[in-house]
């Protein structure tokens, strides 16, 4: 049972993006609140030769949150707890398994340098880039977990996130063939810095240097008015995820990975409601990866707009 349990990999691959991917900032004294209820599920994975394994059944209830405020037209500050609290979890065939746990914060400042607000302006281009760091803020010790699992009581078996300080940007690049129509190209680049950290229930007290992360995405985003103030939009977009290995005391883990991922997506903006709401339903499914899981992830962002 413990093996199983240990084979599960990290959940930080659980992410659910609420700092938005497109180049558009916050207008200046806007004040914006995200709320994500997600579902992720996964009965597959990838090993390192691409190809997929039947592996045990796992679901996970994830509640994530984000706070982003316009400094002026062209700078937008965010916090980003994406994903945040894994509420619950399940993996058939180990009802000790406790998945639950905090996961890191991300806090950083989105600057558009091209665009119709932006600091040069332009209507078909927008670029903005987000520096930003990971601020460590799950905790885990590997020894009381273990003394659970020997005890027969739940246990974790593993952080739900890196707990290490981690520093990189985000890249917004879109192109608007329409006022109505635009593409976004993404990336994201971060790094981390080595740590000492308890691992998983069988390896504490060690030096872990985990390995850096870049995401690659491109979005096409359609939308329309639907009249009364009600906005709709639509985005489709596929985004590739590559994680470097992981050391733990000098040791690689041989765990390096990539995903390939659809991401389909609806949003309703009620915008003359009292309180300015978007509403964005989400799915995402793994198409394609090495040392991955196959997930499913079905999520509902709720944003809320005020204006001081």
């Amino acid at each position: 049972m413990i093996q199983k349990a240990i084979a599960l990999p990290l959940l930080a691959g659980l992410v659910i993006p609420v700092f938005a991917d497109d180049a558009k900032v916050l207008p200046q004294g806007v004040l914006r609140t995200t709320l994500v209820p997600s579902l992720t599920t996964f009965d597959e994975t990838f090993d390192a030769d691409g190809e997929r394994q039947d592996t045990n059944a796992v679901s996970v209830n994830t509640l994530s949150i984000a706070l982003e405020y316009g400094i002026n037209d062209w700078i937008t500050a965010g916090v980003q707890w994406a994903p945040g609290y894994i509420l619950s979890g399940e993996v058939d065939g180990n009802d000790n398994v406790d998945l639950s746990g905090s996961n890191d914060l991300f806090v950083g400042a989105k600057f558009q340098t091209l665009g119709a607000q932006g600091y040069s302006r332009s209507d078909t281009l927008r670029f903005a880039v987000t520096p930003g760091i990971k601020v460590p803020i799950s905790q885990y010790d590997g020894e009381e977990q273990l003394e659970n699992f020997m005890g027969g009581d739940d246990f974790k078996p593993g952080r739900t996130d890196r707990g290490a300080w981690g520093l990189g940007a985000r890249f917004s690049f879109d192109y608007l063939i329409t006022p109505d129509f635009y593409i976004n190209f993404y990336n994201q680049s971060s790094f981390f810095l080595e740590t000492d950290q308890d691992y998983t229930v069988t390896t504490s007290d060690v030096t872990v240097q985990y390995g850096s992360e870049a995401i690659f995405e491109v979005e096409p985003n359609y939308s329309m008015s639907a009249g009364n103030g009600v906005q709709l939009s639509f985005g489709l977009p596929v985004s590739y995820t590559m994680t470097g290995e992981t050391e733990v005391d000098g040791n690689g883990q041989d765990d390096e990975s990539y995903s390939l991922a659809l991401e389909p997506s609806m949003s309703v903006f009620f915008t003359q409601w009292a309180l300015p709401t978007q509403f964005q339903l989400g799915y995402s499914t793994t198409l394609a990866g090495e040392n991955a899981n196959a997930t499913n992830t079905l999520s509902l962002q709720i944003k809320n707009f005020l204006r001081f």
